[in-house]
């Protein structure tokens, strides 16, 4: 199972000044801003993260190699 991500938004250039627009994610009004400068909430992004993570390489403790 992946771990959830947790992202940190803390810095100011995630605050939308012009205010409020649609989540690109939910379409819900959103006054944060993604990493690229989209209208995005901090929970809609970890949800979104967490959906489309690559899977955690596997354990090679639990390969077997073919015969």
């Amino acid at each position: 199972m992946t771990a959830p991500v947790l992202l940190d938004w803390s810095d100011a250039k995630h605050w939308n000044s012009r205010g409020p627009e649609p989540c690109v994610l939910c379409g819900r009004p959103a006054h944060l801003l993604s990493s690229r400068g989209k209208p995005c909430h901090k929970t809609c992004a970890e949800e979104w993260l967490a959906r489309h993570q690559a899977p955690a390489a596997p354990d090679p403790d639990t390969l077997t190699e073919a015969a």
